[in-house]
Parts: C-alpha cells; sequence; structure tokens
C-alpha cells in the first residue's frame, strides 16, 4: 500500500518520487530498498503497465477511488518485473485494501490480478502503440523520435534500465590507479569510464556508506557525463570562475578538484539549495566562495567584476536522465520544454554580461530535447556579434552548435555541452 500511495503523489498529483518517498521514513530500514525498487521500477514502466491494467478493467477506475488502481499497478509490476510468486503478491494487494478501508475492492483487485496471470503472455504479445511498448507517454516519445530518428529505441530502452553507480575520483587526493586497489581490497568489482579520466563504474551498485573513502572525500558520485563539464572549461592561471545553478555542488567540487590554486571560483544557486553544497565540498575538505541568489538578478549578488569562465547548468526537462528519474515520464508536461527553453535563453543573456571578453561560457542540459540544446543557442546568439560558438573536446555527436551524449548511445546520462566565446569586441564573430 505504500508503494500506491507513492505512486498516486507522483502520478497524478505530480510530486518528485525522492519527496514522495522520503514521507515513509517511518518505514522499517530493511524495508526501504524493497519498496525503493517497487517504486522507481513502477515509475519506469507506469504507461505500459497502464495500458494493461486498462484493457483488464470494464470501466476505468474513478477518480476519487485511484489508490485502488495504482495497487493493481504496484501488483503488476511485481508479477512481470520482480518475479514475486503469485499467490504473494494477490494476498498482500487484497489484505492492503482490507487495512486501508477500501475491503470493497478486494474482490475486483482479486480478479484482475488472477486474470493477469493467466493472461500474461498473451498481454505480451499483443500490439501496441510504440511510445506504450517504451512506457512513455507520446508527446516524449514523438520528441524523442522527431529529435534522434537513428537513436531514439536506443535512448527509450537505456532510459528504462537502471543506471549504474558511477564514481569521480579526486584527484588532488588520490589518483585512479591507486583508489583501484581500495576497491580491490574491498572486493567491489567496476570498470573504467571510457571519456572521463576520473570515472570508476561500480559493477555492481552499493550504499554509499560503503563506498571505500566516501566519507572521507576520496570519491564522489557524478554520472560519466556529468564529470566531463570540468574538463571543457579550460582552466588555468589565476581566473575568476562562476558555477552557476550549482546545487547540488558535484560540479562545483570537481573544479576545485581541477582548477589550479590560482584560481577563484563562486558557486551560485538559490538561497535554499546553497546548503546542499557547501555540504559536498566540506565531504571533499575544498572550499569556495558559495553564494545565495538567482541567475536572472545579478544585480543582488554580482560584484561588478567579470568571469573569466561561466558554467552555467540550466534549468531543463531531465529527459536525458529519466533511468535515474524515471519520476520525470510523469511530472513533465508538453509544455515544459518551451517553459524550460524560454528560461535557458533569459539566463544566458542575463550571465553573458558577467563574461569578459574572449572569455568562455559553457551551456549545460541533461536533456537530449534539441529545443532545450541547440535551439536554445540559436535564439540566443541570433543577432548577436560577440558571441561564437567554439570547439568542444567532449566525445558525444557533433550538433550544429555543440556536442550530445545519448543514454543507451554514449556511456552515461544524456547530456548536450555547448562552449560560447565572448569576442573581445563586435567586429570579431564578422571575421
Amino acid at each position: 500500500m505504500a508503494a500506491a500511495r507513492v505512486l498516486l503523489s507522483v502520478v497524478d498529483r505530480g510530486q518528485s518520487l525522492d519527496a514522495a518517498l522520503e514521507r515513509l521514513s517511518t518505514a522499517p530500514c530493511n524495508a526501504m530498498p524493497t519498496l525503493r525498487e517497487i517504486c522507481y521500477g513502477s515509475c519506469r514502466y507506469y504507461v505500459l503497465i497502464d495500458a494493461w491494467l486498462g484493457g483488464m478493467l470494464h470501466k476505468p477506475i474513478r477518480r476519487k477511488e485511484r489508490l485502488v488502481h495504482f495497487v493493481m499497478v504496484v501488483a503488476m509490476y511485481r508479477l512481470r518485473y520482480m518475479r514475486t510468486p503469485d499467490h504473494a503478491v494477490v494476498n498482500e494487494s487484497v489484505n492492503a485494501l482490507g487495512d486501508a478501508g477500501l475491503g470493497w475492492a478486494g474482490r475486483l483487485v482479486n480478479g484482475v490480478l488472477r486474470r493477469y496471470i493467466r493472461q500474461c503472455k498473451e498481454l505480451m504479445q499483443q500490439p501496441r502503440n510504440e511510445h506504450v511498448a517504451f512506457a512513455f507517454h507520446q508527446y516524449q516519445f514523438d520528441r524523442l523520435r522527431s529529435d534522434w530518428p537513428d537513436h531514439y529505441r536506443r535512448i527509450a530502452e537505456a532510459s528504462n534500465s537502471r543506471p549504474p553507480l558511477t564514481l569521480r575520483v579526486n584527484r588532488r587526493r588520490v589518483t585512479r590507479e591507486s583508489y583501484l586497489l581500495d576497491l580491490d581490497r574491498s572486493r567491489i568489482a567496476y570498470t573504467l569510464t571510457a571519456d572521463s579520466p576520473s570515472g570508476v563504474v561500480l559493477s555492481h551498485p552499493v550504499p554509499v556508506q560503503e563506498v571505500p573513502g566516501f566519507h572521507r572525500g576520496m570519491v564522489s558520485v557524478q554520472d560519466e557525463s556529468a564529470q566531463l563539464a570540468a574538463g571543457a572549461l579550460e582552466l588555468a592561471g589565476s581566473m575568476r570562475v562562476l558555477d552557476a545553478c550549482a546545487a547540488p555542488g558535484g560540479k562545483t567540487g570537481h573544479l576545485l578538484e581541477m582548477m589550479p590554486d590560482e584560481c577563484e571560483l563562486t558557486a551560485l544557486d538559490l538561497e535554499q539549495r546553497t546548503g546542499m553544497i557547501r555540504d559536498n565540498l566540506l565531504r571533499l575538505g575544498v572550499s569556495c566562495t558559495v553564494t545565495g541568489g538567482d541567475v536572472l538578478k545579478p544585480d543582488a549578488w554580482w560584484d561588478g567584476r567579470q568571469f573569466d569562465r561561466i558554467l552555467l547548468d540550466v534549468p531543463c526537462s531531465g529527459s536525458g536522465v529519466i533511468r535515474r528519474h524515471p519520476d520525470i515520464k510523469h511530472r513533465r508536461r508538453e509544455e515544459d520544454c518551451e517553459r524550460f527553453h524560454e528560461q535557458q535563453v533569459r539566463m544566458l543573456e542575463s550571465l553573458w554580461k558577467l563574461l569578459r571578453p574572449e572569455g568562455i561560457l559553457l551551456y549545460v542540459t541533461c536533456s537530449v530535447f534539441r529545443r532545450e540544446n541547440d535551439e536554445t543557442i540559436e535564439t540566443f546568439i541570433d543577432g548577436r556579434r560577440d558571441c561564437q560558438p567554439a570547439p568542444l573536446a567532449v566525445p558525444g555527436i557533433r550538433t550544429e552548435y555543440g556536442v550530445q551524449r545519448l543514454p543507451g548511445v554514449h556511456d552515461g546520462d544524456g547530456f548536450y555541452y555547448c562552449k560560447l566565446r565572448k569576442a573581445m569586441n563586435a567586429e570579431a564573430r564578422d571575421a
């Protein structure tokens, strides 16, 4: 029943999966891993399971009784993907309804689940719309197919997979080679990241408290695609650097691990999010100026001195990290992509005046949608003579303005990178 309530909060009420799970802090600790698996998996495959369920109901469950609907969704996920014994799932579902004062639905749920058990093979073979077969809402799937006609199936499949646990070795503290010896001693299997010189992928995820050296700042948890940001900024000398939209601080920590001591870094995010940055830096044993403020209101926090480098990791749809946050499928709406695009353009315009001539702004999203990536850059640079897209040494698919990494096509999550160089004068871009 707890998993059904979480799913109701996410799918019908638009809450984040993490926030909905946090409310279950009273659940026994030993039950949480299984509960998380059920909730995450049910979110991943909800569109498909919902279609199966719709085919077995004579009429939809009434809106005010949607909890019954989600009890069946959770039960079908357990039957199909967790291989939980049939009798256990049916009995536990019916009993949970009784405990929740929904005993009237017991007979319905019992009948539907037993029918599913009998007919599951036929259900698997029934033709489905492609977006349903991949457990995506249609507008998301249509955009994937339109933007990436040669790759959309691989992106969708990867988005439904369980993400790996990828570590970033703090090379200020330890070399990657010496850290591997710690993993060997702990009998933790791993592979090396292909594109990040600091990355290690654990063959089997373990709780973060069991990761050797994590609490001593030797490593951080960070996806391989995200690890490529710091190196793309070309840090050197005594540069002033701004990490905008910095929370929770993963890229901030990486910048501090890589940059020369002479560099000066400011990490910016909304005031209520700065605590996450400070906690991350404390664990790593590094420090910088952490500022609470709004990218769109620089006059409230900027000291008037321009930056040599700006890392702008903008808010976006998160379409490249669905495998880590499957609730994104249900919390995003079709109009959100346009809303994010407009916000991203405003952020670029706001920070551009803070960048010195010949400085670099690195634009980053965890989206695979062109509207938030190349099209945002195109809108921003249109008619702007002091802005020049620059070559970017990030492995991925070269787009008109940047580089796109795609889940299922590249290792790591879906990320977009674009490097913009500010011309010394307006004529430089025409040269």
